[in-house]
Order: C-alpha cells, then structure tokens, then sequence
C-alpha cells in the first residue's frame, strides 16, 4: 500500500478492519493517514451529547431505511468543482497529485491562495458542455442506481445555491448555474437516486462566510439543512472529514452524534456514512466506506467501496491521464464488493468543458453491457457463504443469492479439461443455466448427500470476458 506525501480524503483512513475479520492485501492504493486534531484544541463549538439521540439506531445491515441502499450495489461518484477547471496543472506546473486538492496539498501548504483561486480559477470556471440529463443518462446506461455528488469539497467552494456565502458556483463563476439542483432534478426524472458528498473539512471558511456566522459549526449546519430542504428527499449524505483548519471541528463521537441527529430529524430515513465522525476503523454514521480498497472478506458492518476509474488517488480530473482501470478490473471489483455483502462505487472526474473523459465513457458502456446480461446476479443479491468455492489458485469465483438463486460469477476458469467444482450447504437443486443465453457449451453434473450438493461444470465453448456468470435454481427448503 503506498501512502502518498499528500494525505488523500479520509482522517484516520487506514485499512478499515471489521471487528471480526481481517484484512487481506490491498489491491490498490490510495488510502492513507490523514491529519489528527491535537487533543488541546479549543473548537469553535461544543457538541454535547444529544439528549433523544438517534445514534442507537445507525446502521444498514437488515433495516428497512437501508434497503435501497444494500439492493442498489452499484453507485457512481462525480467528483466536479473548480478543481475541474485546472486539470491537476496550475501555470504550467503539475500534475498535482490529487488534482483535486490542488488549491492546498500537504498540511495545507497553499498551492493558490484562496482569493486567488477565487478569481482567477473561479472566475474562469464555464463547464458550457454541462448537461445533467446527459451526466444522468451516462450513470444509468453504467447500470448505476445512485450517484453521489460534491457539494463542497475541501477547497470551500459550493457547487449549490447558498445563502451562507458568496463563494459559490451561482456568484462567483461567469457559469452561475446551480450545478447540484439540476443534477438532483434529473436523477429524479430517471430513475437516480440522489446522494451529496459534503466536506466537513473546508479550508476557506473562516475567510469566506457570511459575517452573520459566529462559528464553523453554525456555517456548516447551514448548509447541511440548505442541502436537505432544497433539494427534494435526501436518501443518503456521504461526509468526507478531511483535516481540519482553524480549529474549526474535531473527529469524535460526540460531534459525529449531533451531526448524524441533525440529519436524521430533517429526514428520518437517511443513511450516513462513517465520515460523518471518526472513520474507517469505527462504527460512526451507517456504514463504511473503504477507499481505493477491497475488503478481504465478508463484513459484519455494510460498507462502500469508492474507488477511482484510474490507478491511482485522483478523483479530480486529471489532463492527459492514461492510466484508467480496465473494465474487467472495475466489474471484478464490484463483484467481489457485492459477494462479501457492500456496495462498488466508481468515481469519475469531469472535465473542464464538462464532459465526461472519453475514456470513462468507454468504461460506462462495458460495464453497462455486462450489467445488461448479469444485473440479476448482483441488485438485491447477499452473500452465499453456503457455497465452498475451488481454492485453487488458478480459479477465480464468488457466489452471491437472491431468493431461491445462487450466482456463481466465473471470472477465471480451471486450466485445461479441468472442471469448475463447488460445494453447496443446501438441498433441493433443480437446475443450472447461464445467465447470457449467446455463450454454448455449458454442461452441469450434480450430486446430493446429507443436504450438500456438488456441482461439476466444464468450461462452456464461449465464456463471458470479463466474468461468467451461472444460475443456479433450487426448491423452497
């Protein structure tokens, strides 16, 4: 795992370990530590322990406020702000690496002062290819249910309509449009659930809220009840808690509690992820969030993974990147994220004009015609821990279930003549079919002994390129 000299989104994000499993290696990179606020610190509010919390009932794993949520599987990330104006390059200099945090790397060390950032960024910023049902239509031809959007990244800028502050889209870009409130009103149009990422991290606050403030917190709790009453229902807030300036919050239970019950009294339903308090390794808001990282086995506690659609740790566009994840690598991972009970989450960076990168779209339209075929096997799928998969090296296979199926995604077939062999703790089969009907060749041999049934399957003729994925029917126990 590489930790980048530049400390990425999560505070205290390193591997997020589940209390009863363990981890196995990361297959990409991209989380690191972040900056801990010193524990003398004198915050700008106090945040007593709410008196009729709701933080007793957080969580996602079998509630019916999270259904949505765990049957969706599939999410999108935008990750667009004037960030995306600059590319990672700023006069010439560059990559930045993360391209979205290029207004203030390291602990802060200002690549553009704010003021500056403001006008000459903002002041450039004119995304005229924007098109919310084009982006909306993108996400859904991808086969993703939900996308999450930033609202206010760390650099401070709201991409929304605001009354705290001028520092934002509609006042301080020749663009002036309300980016958030035409992408919410389009997801709504087809069929998206719409989801806010809000960095509680702002490094620009106390220079650009509106005087009325006396604090962070009341700035910030502003625009969280802006963001969750102007913006039709809010199923879902995705916190990012990046270090902190000015003394302006802290990472603990008590705040993440009085952020999670602000939310939770302005719409009893909404989930809230982990970022809302101390992170990776807690059990604070509903659910985690591993970034850039699979998990090496099924969880107790839902989680998220967000990764980046290229091989490394920008989520801001990036001018010239060549280096995008590969479909086969992203429809994998969200395989292996649904078999051990979460969701996948693909980000993508829109260009300065706009656009989603050509190279993302690419990826969208393979992925989405795999989805196509197989979306069966992964919306409102569980784990299967009854299935004992090969443990061969050279075979690659998960299992996932829904109802009276059992899916069996192949994403590497036994060498040779040799047959693809599982064991399942359950009775009653009835048959097995592949889910693409076009690929031939497929034959099943099966078995049954005290409740345990053996399947045997020879590779077909044809098989998917990225991952196979079989059928397998039983009878109601």
């Amino acid at each position: 795992m590489k930790t980048h000299p530049y400390s990425r989104w999560p505070l205290l994000l390193t591997i997020f370990v589940a209390a009863t499993c363990t981890e196995a290696p990361a297959q990409s990179t991209g989380v690191s530590a972040g900056f801990t606020p010193n524990s003398d610190q004198t915050l700008l509010t106090s945040a007593p322990a709410p008196t009729n919390s709701l933080w007793a009932s957080r969580g996602c794993v079998d509630d019916a406020r999270g259904k949505w949520f765990r049957d969706a599987k599939f999410g999108a990330f935008i990750q667009f702000g004037l960030c995306s104006e600059l590319g990672g390059y700023y006069h010439g200099q560059g990559p930045y690496d993360p391209a979205e945090q290029i207004m203030g790397l390291g602990d802060r060390h200002m690549v553009i002062p704010w003021k500056t950032y403001e006008t000459e960024v903002g002041g450039a910023f004119n995304p005229t290819n924007f098109d919310a049902p084009k982006w909306v239509s993108l996400i859904k031809r991808a086969g993703q249910k939900y996308v999450i959007v930033t609202t206010k990244h760390h650099d401070g800028f709201c991409m929304f309509r605001t009354a705290t502050t001028h520092y934002n889209v509609m006042e301080a870009t020749p663009f002036a449009r309300d980016v958030i409130k035409e992408l919410a009103d389009e997801c709504r149009r087809q069929g998206i659930i719409f989801c806010p990422y809000y960095s509680i991290g702002d490094w620009t606050a106390a220079d650009v809220m509106d005087p009325k403030f006396t604090s962070y917190h009341d700035y910030m709790f502003a625009q969280l009840k802006e963001l969750m009453t102007q913006y039709g229902d809010i199923p879902l807030v995705w916190f990012d808690n990046f270090w902190y300036v000015n003394q302006q919050w802290t990472t603990d239970q008590p705040h993440a509690r009085e952020l999670y019950d602000l939310l939770r009294s302005l719409n009893p339903n909404v989930l809230v992820n982990d970022r809302c308090g101390r992170g990776a390794s807690s059990t604070d808001g509903d659910y985690a969030t591993p970034e850039n990282q699979l998990k090496g086995s099924r969880q107790s506690r839902y989680f998220e993974v967000v990764m980046t659609d290229t091989d490394d740790d920008n989520w801001g566009w990036v001018k010239g990147a060549t280096n995008y994840r590969s479909a086969a690598v992203l429809i994998r991972n969200l395989i292996d994220s649904t078999s051990k009970g979460g969701n996948f989450v693909l980000n993508v960076g829109p260009t300065a004009s706009g656009d989603f990168p050509p190279e993302h779209v690419a990826l969208i339209d393979a992925i989405g015609a795999w989805m196509d075929v197989n979306g069966v096997a992964i919306y409102g799928t569980s784990p299967a821990p009854e299935v004992e998969l090969p443990a061969a090296a050279d075979v690659v296979c998960y299992a996932t279930k829904k109802d009276q199926h059992i899916f069996l995604h192949v994403v590497k077939w036994p060498a040779g003549q040799g047959k693809l062999a599982v064991k399942i703790r359950r009775p009653n089969f009835v048959k097995a079919a592949l889910l693409d009907a076009k690929l031939t060749g497929f034959a099943c041999e099966n078995a049954e002994a005290d409740g345990i049934t053996t399947l045997k399957f020879q590779r077909p003729d044809q098989i998917d390129p990225y991952a196979t994925v079989i059928q397998l029917d039983f009878k109601a126990d």
